[in-house]
């Protein structure tokens, strides 16, 4: 079984040790690349930074954010890791996507929150927020860049896409080939499998968040069950 990875790095590469480690055969072809943006880091005090990945950690930190500069929550383990590279210990756990961050929340929501992201993305946490009437402010420290891999005439067995922003590059790629919309697609939330759906894909599976373990899991159920079948 050979996976084609579409998710942007550092993290193509620690996935992709990970499947190989299991015996998958890896493509590592990522489809979106990080581009930092110079902005300053908003002046006003804040109760809490969210960390939307791994790329807000080291984008903010280039642009001045430091580990005196507030409390911190990460959305995912790379997060947290990347925050603890930088210093800073998160506040809270890691969470897997916003929702997670909207639950730790919700018992007292904080008054003035900074969301340390990339431009565009989706806005569940602040829209919770403001509907509550908390100050929300977005940084945005990086953008994402469709690249070409080239993935035309390479075996693919499976497909895992990382992201909304990613699964409409891997459309894009894929079906110019007119290659089969029965390929096995591994995505990290209902919201993403629900654009797959519509996009053509046939075959969804939505693993629990976009981690190394959540993918192996599910590539693991998959293998198993061809070989069952």
């Amino acid at each position: 079984m050979r996976v084609w990875l579409a998710r942007t790095e550092p993290g193509a590469t620690r996935q992709a040790a990970a499947l190989a480690a299991r015996g998958f055969g890896v493509l590592k072809a990522p489809v979106l690349g990080i581009e930092p943006l110079q902005t300053a880091l908003p002046e006003e005090p804040f109760d809490v930074a969210v960390f939307v990945s791994e790329h807000a950690v080291f984008c903010a930190a280039a642009n001045g954010w430091h580990a005196d500069a507030g409390s911190a929550i990460p959305i995912g383990t790379a997060t947290a890791r990347a925050l603890q590279a930088q210093g800073i210990e998160p506040s809270w756990p890691a969470q897997a996507n916003a929702q997670g961050v909207v639950d730790v929340f919700a018992p007292s929501p904080p008054g003035r929150v900074l969301v340390v992201k990339g431009l565009g993305g989706r806005t569940t946490l602040q829209d919770w927020l403001r509907t509550r009437d908390r100050t929300v402010v977005e940084w945005d420290v990086y953008r994402r860049v469709p690249l070409n891999p080239g993935i035309s005439g390479e075996r693919v067995d499976v497909i895992v896409a990382s992201s909304g922003d990613g699964l409409r590059v891997v459309e894009q790629l894929w079906f110019a080939e007119r290659r089969d919309a029965r390929i096995p697609l591994l995505v990290p939330s209902e919201r993403v499998a629900d654009l797959a759906k519509a996009m053509g894909f046939e075959r969804v599976v939505v693993t629990a968040g976009a981690g190394s373990s959540a993918v192996v899991d599910a590539l693991l159920k998959l293998r198993e069950g061809s070989e069952n079948g």
